[in-house]
């Protein structure tokens, strides 16, 4: 093979190496990319809520399901949350369509803004174990007995 033979099998070598880890790259990163996005924008939709008190009231029920599930989990932070998040149960899988729902009415939306903050509190106690949650876990017993007092 001549000098100018194996120059160009060289640089189509070359060219072929830079392809295949191009495409080792851009494939997953591609693939992951577009599962984030379809999780993002499209999720899985959980069980409709009957109405934005009973919404509320399977937030709150899912809330404390995962506190037990979380605290039983052990000493482990990563095992802790991911019982958690588990445990949420599927009214937390609808929780987006609690939105439509709830804004009807000003009372409503308050009320699932602070299970909202509630939540976020859990999670991080899990993690933390946060004395100022006590208030929150308070305010959520109330929610629960003025939700049941209440009429459809």
């Amino acid at each position: 093979m001549s000098r100018l033979g194996r120059s160009r099998a060289r640089r189509l070598g070359r060219r072929i190496g830079i392809l295949l880890f191009a495409l080792l790259v851009a494939v997953p990163t591609v693939m992951w990319t577009r599962q984030i996005m379809m999780a993002l924008f499209y999720p899985e939709p959980g069980p409709r809520a009957e109405s934005c008190k009973a919404g509320l009231v399977g937030l709150l029920q899912g809330l404390e399901h995962a506190r037990g599930a979380a605290t039983a989990a052990g000493p482990g932070e990563r095992e802790s949350l991911e019982r958690f998040r588990a445990a949420l149960g599927p009214a937390w899988q609808g929780r987006g369509e609690l939105d439509s729902l709830c804004a009807r009415s000003a009372k409503g939306e308050g009320r699932l803004r602070e299970i909202d903050a509630l939540r976020y509190a859990e999670e991080h106690a899990v993690r933390y174990e946060a004395t100022a949650l006590a208030h929150q876990r308070q305010r959520a017993r109330q929610l629960e007995q003025e939700l049941s007092l209440e009429p459809e």
